[in-house]
């Protein structure tokens, strides 16, 4: 019977193969993320002793029991028996067991022109497994290629988790701290920012269009197509500068942080600039 246990660092090198072969962007991106963040609350399924499959999940920090859906793929000779199914199952018993509130996958649609819709599959098991298509970013990863977020409520009353929450508005001081572009993609950037709670009336209180111009054209200079940026949605002091700084809304993720705090994304795209 398939054993799902705890990733060692002995079972990097099988976890990247079997990763690598399905794709190779997803296997380099996937060696980053096990050397950066290390192999906590990742897991293996084991056949025969052999690894065959790979899964895990990452707090998202901040958050009342909020998680991602890590690395998960499943050896290609064992497809279509159902074992995946069984293999993410049982990692959501191991969420529910420690009271996780919800958790969050994100897939490509990517359509590669030998193989197909490579991701087609995981669509399907996420689909039977209850996930819900929550935000589509297109042209995320690259033209064409768009980034579908999916989300699940583990919880036993997990339909209240829809309804609205009354959350207090908060208004700190928001800087930018930088630029980058998004792993895995060509040419798509974010920015990082901080918070900083200070006294009310002191300071410039948020950031400005000008701030988010600048923004605009270091990306643009640095060769940047699109940018996407996510906030809380108790925020209400970022939605003017963006709107006129020429960002559109593409959705929330609800209750990301909690309940009744989503995250809201937003996209602009650089080629007018």
């Amino acid at each position: 019977m398939p054993e799902l246990r705890a990733m060692c660092l002995g079972d990097l090198s099988k976890v990247l193969k079997i990763i690598y072969a399905h794709d190779e962007d997803d296997g380099e991106a996937a060696e980053s993320d096990f050397e950066g963040d290390g192999f906590d609350n990742q897991f293996v399924l084991e056949l025969d002793d052999t690894v065959i499959g790979v899964t895990g999940y990452r707090e998202v920090p901040a958050s009342d029991g909020t998680y991602w859906l890590s690395w998960t793929y499943l050896d290609e000779a064992h497809r279509g028996k159902g074992l995946g199914k069984e293999m993410v199952n049982e990692l959501l018993e191991k969420l529910r067991s420690k009271n996780a509130r919800k958790i969050f996958v994100k897939v490509s649609d990517y359509d590669d022109p030998d193989d197909g819709k490579i991701y087609q599959q995981a669509f399907e098991l996420y689909a039977a497994l209850g996930f819900n298509e929550e935000v589509v970013s297109l042209d995320f990863y690259d033209e064409g290629e768009n980034q579908h977020i999916l989300g699940l409520n583990l919880n036993a009353d997990g339909e209240s988790d829809s309804e609205e929450e009354s959350v207090q508005d908060e208004k700190p001081i928001i800087r930018f701290s930088g630029l980058h572009e998004i792993a895995e993609t060509d040419g798509a950037y974010t920015f990082e920012w901080v918070v900083n709670k200070t006294k009310k009336l002191l300071g410039k209180r948020n950031f400005t269009v000008l701030d988010l111009k600048t923004g605009l054209e270091s990306v643009k200079e640095n060769g940047g197509r699109k940018i996407f940026l996510t906030f809380p949605s108790n925020l209400p002091l970022i939605h003017e500068p963006l709107q006129k700084a020429g960002f559109k809304y593409v959705g929330c993720l609800s209750d990301y942080y909690e309940r009744g705090v989503h995250e809201f994304h937003f996209t602009h795209d650089l080629i007018n600039i």
